[in-house]
């Protein structure tokens, strides 16, 4: 009894010990639980706080949808489900009120980081069959790690270092006892939760079982004729993979599939070219405050895991208590993670064959957990009782973290000197901070040596307060007049009153019964909650928190479809993963049917513009549009183009401006910071006069090509236009509406220089009177929806009524093209098209159709189907092997 108390005394201090220091950290700025700054900050705010919201609605409405409109302009949800959302820890959103959820994030990662202890603690006294002091000491260095600090804004990475010491516990019990239950457990653990770094732990067990043939096989064995002496061994371990692989498949196929229908399926031949990714500046993340929340975009791997343990791998190493077959094995297990970080080619591989966008070394984890191991298997050996080795690693670390500084510094330099947007972090004050924990972690464990054991209880300290000093230098933000600000935290009391009252203009201005009765979608410009954001911050997924059908979205699962048709037509978008209804037209809000814009300024005041003209999810046109093909760059051409094949006419709708260049010059002016927006850039930039003289009367549009407009100035006729098209992507900037030969002036003030060639065709108008007539002969041809709002919880299931005609005999929808749509009239299936470069279409007989509309999620019934065989097989494994050893 006494013995289990004290393992129960060891896990909870292997959880609480490092949660405790985290509480320290988070108490001292503020954060919740402990004050009124939350972490809605990075992708915190962008994309985990939306997709909470919808997870907890959609539990509390006890529905699980496949489909939603809430996604940008509709989107399959499993594949965010499958990235974001399969922690059971997220389960507690239905616990918590929205506003209070920012709270629960806060809650959910100090929960992880004990999680991550705990986990760490219960491998090594499994594995090396000890309980001791050292134990804790590396829990709290694994869960408070370089990479723990920078990446916990994606906590849904998190769960992998969770599962990370539970797997290689499984590889090794498989190896050594050949008992395969742990391994499978783990993988299909991790695939489940989180399939992205399921498939990179994945490859880190093909690497750890390698390790262990190369720490086990006999001098003069060669590697494959180990394996094929130990044939059992190695067949138990490839069946165990593809058995956890087949278990995972209910959750592993429909994520694959629906990824594949995002621009993952793409790739770049320059992601696969060997070259090095990072130079010796790495080594300054052998020291504390390396990266903060700056650099997350941009940075060397975070390997930081306490100077005890890098030391300690030193140790290791240079050890005589160490074999050289240990230490070969681990040259191995180091250097093949290491050059996976290091190596394009390798590191591209590691994340799936894409090239990460931020956050650029997602398996640096397991640097650190090898580190930590190889220094534990140092200090069980006794290697840390030789002073000389340890003084002498010791020098080495803080010599390369001297070299890791200057080097860091040099780059910086050339950076400034290039003008190159440089986040690349570091702070030669840090340096002198890391350079005194080495020397202080040196000196008492020389002192150990000599006073004995009691010392290592001020070793423990000295980690303890290295490790939550790291903690507290990654949550800093940007350099101003010399102090180093904080990262740009959110304020927990603004929140909740901004998204109640928010929520109620939203509510009362377009989500009345009165709007119920129709399927619309809005553009909603919401400056009450959009000004209490601490960095710029585009509104991207604020139709999930606010519960509106709207058109931008952003998210790694984001249908490639949308993005590209979206950005072809003029509306904003940074990248791949982004979408923005800024740069909409009277086209496109057709097309999406966007009937509200609704401008919410932060004083309260509500404005809606509202055209209910556009409302529906679709409407009859020619099939002309299912021929329609779209170029990039390209807007005025490809909307011009689009009405034409959706009206099946060859008039003109898109009219050239005639554009006067007047001047041009280089100045300088600044602006606010995209990651703080109450710091200030100081920006070299072009400055262009122009005169505009519209060849046809109506709305006026600038599109400058491949233009990034966050810190550009418009000026119309003298006027500044809204902030709200300063945007990190490209737009279709509305000029305002003006008369045929009424000319006006622009004033552009912009980061990039622009050949006057490109001006002249940076301007067009828009032939209101020629659409509008072409709207208004749509209306009886749209699709009308039964019970339109049930489509904002479920939208995977639908009826709709629409007319057709032989001059109109293709339905087109304001859905990305995704073949889970199925189709049926009067229980016969109607195939689904791809229309209009990128949405849905149907091809259907004149006459009025009643069109049922359900979505099955591609790759599920197969995933099922392997899961079955899956289990199928995990019974077969147990009864084979249980069989033959009787």
């Amino acid at each position: 009894m006494k013995k289990k108390m004290h393992v129960w005394k060891y896990y909870a201090a292997a959880f609480i010990i490092p949660v405790i220091v985290a509480c320290i950290v988070f108490a001292i700025y503020g954060i919740t639980p402990f004050g009124n700054h939350n972490l809605l900050l990075s992708d915190l705010l962008t994309q985990y706080m939306p997709f909470f919201k919808l997870l907890r609605d959609q539990m509390l409405h006890h529905t699980l949808s496949s489909y939603s409109f809430l996604v940008s302009i509709g989107d399959n949800t499993v594949p965010i489900y499958t990235y974001y959302l399969m922690s059971p820890l997220n389960l507690l959103v239905s616990w918590f009120s929205v506003i209070h959820l920012p709270i629960l994030i806060s809650i959910i990662i100090l929960i992880k980081i004990g999680l991550i202890g705990w986990s760490m603690a219960f491998f090594l006294k499994v594995k090396y069959q000890r309980q001791d002091m050292m134990q804790i000491m590396a829990a709290v260095a694994y869960s408070l790690c370089g990479y723990v600090a920078l990446y916990f804004y994606d906590f849904m990475w998190l769960e992998a270092l969770m599962i990370l010491p539970l797997l290689t516990l499984g590889i090794e019990r498989l190896f050594y006892k050949g008992k395969w239950g742990g391994y499978v457990v783990a993988l299909t653990a991790i695939i489940i939760m989180n399939y992205y770094m399921g498939y990179m732990l994945c490859i880190y067990s093909v690497i750890y079982f390698v390790y262990l043939v190369f720490l086990n096989r006999p001098t003069k064995t060669g590697f494959w004729h180990y394996l094929k002496v130990h044939g059992s061994m190695t067949c138990k371990y490839v069946i165990s993979s593809i058995i956890a692989a087949l278990l995972s498949g209910f959750m592993l196929i429909p994520s694959i599939v629906g990824m594949l229908s995002t621009s993952k399926g793409l790739f770049k031949i320059w992601d696969f070219l060997p070259y090095p990714r990072f130079s010796p500046a790495v080594f300054a993340n052998f020291g504390v405050g390396a990266n903060n929340f700056m650099g997350r975009l941009s940075h060397d791997p975070s390997i930081f895991v306490g100077t005890i343990f890098i030391m300690g791998l030193l140790v290791f190493w240079f050890s005589k208590k160490i074999s050289k077959r240990q230490k070969h094995a681990s040259f191995w297990l180091v250097g093949a993670i290491f050059l996976g970080m290091w190596i394009t080619t390798f590191n591209t591989i590691w994340h799936m064959f894409q090239n990460p966008a931020g956050f650029p070394y997602r398996e640096a984890f397991m640097f650190g957990f090898v580190m930590i191991m190889f220094a534990y298997e140092a200090y069980i050996n006794g290697a840390f009782k030789n002073n000389r080795v340890v003084i002498t690693a010791g020098s080495i670390v803080a010599g390369l973290l001297v070299i890791g500084y200057i080097c860091a510094d040099i780059i910086i330099f050339f950076n400034h000197m290039q003008q190159v947007n440089n986040q690349l972090i570091v702070s030669n004050t840090h340096l002198l901070i890391a350079i005194i924990f080495v020397a202080l972690t040196t000196g008492l464990l020389v002192a150990a040596n000599r006073y004995g054991k009691k010392i290592w209880y001020l070793i423990f300290a000295v980690l303890c307060v290295e490790m939550g000093v790291n903690l507290y230098l990654s949550l800093q933000g940007e350099l101003v007049n010399g102090v180093r600000q904080s990262a740009s935290f959110g304020n927990q009391k603004r929140f909740e009153n901004a998204y109640n009252q928010s929520k109620g203009i939203i509510d009362r201005k377009i989500d009345n019964k009165k709007d119920q009765t129709t399927f619309h979608r809005n553009d909603v410009d919401n400056q009450i909650y959009s000004h209490i954001i601490n960095q710029a911050y585009n509104q991207y997924n604020d139709s999930i928190i606010f519960n509106f059908r709207g058109v931008s979205g952003y998210s790694s699962t984001l249908n490639m479809h949308t993005q590209d048709v979206l950005s072809k037509l003029g509306l904003s978008s940074r990248n791949v993963r982004r979408v923005s209804v800024i740069g909409s037209s009277p086209v496109t809000d057709q097309l999406l049917g966007i009937t509200n814009h609704l401008t919410i300024l932060p004083n309260g005041q509500a404005v809606n513009k509202k055209d209910n003209r556009f409302s529906g999810l679709g409407y009859a046109v020619s099939d002309q549009i299912v021929k329609t093909k779209l170029k990039k760059n390209h807007v005025f051409i490809n909307l011009n183009k689009f009405v034409q094949h959706e009206a099946g006419t060859k008039k003109k709708y898109m009219h050239r401006a005639q554009v006067t260049v007047n001047s041009s010059n280089k100045r300088h002016y600044k602006m606010p910071t995209s990651y703080n927006t109450k710091l200030m850039d100081q920006i070299d930039g072009y400055e262009y006069h122009l005169t505009i003289n519209p060849t046809i009367t109506g709305n006026q549009y600038m599109y400058l090509a491949n233009a990034n407009l966050y810190n550009d100035q418009i000026f119309v006729n003298g006027k500044p236009l809204p902030d709200r098209y300063k945007m990190l992507g490209t737009e279709n900037v509305y000029l305002g509406h003006f008369k045929k030969d009424e000319k006006y002036t622009v004033k552009l003030v912009v980061t990039d220089a622009i050949k006057e060639k490109s001006l002249l065709r940076s301007f067009s108008g828009l032939d209101n009177a020629a659409f509008n007539k072409f709207v208004n002969e749509t209306q009886p041809y749209k699709l009308r929806i039964d019970h339109p709002e049930n489509l904002k919880l479920s939208g995977s299931d639908f009826t709709g009524h629409v007319k057709t005609t032989p001059k109109r005999n293709v339905l087109m929808l304001s859905i990305p093209y995704d073949k889970g749509w199925h189709v049926t009239e009067n229980g016969k299936k109607v195939k689904t098209l791809m229309v209009g470069d990128g949405m849905t279409g149907l091809k259907l007989k004149p006459g009025k159709h009643t069109l049922h509309f359900h979505y099955r999620t591609p790759g599920l019934i197969l995933g099922l189907i392997l899961t079955l065989i899956g289990i199928i097989g995990a019974f077969s494994e147990w009864f084979f092997y249980r069989k033959r050893n009787k």
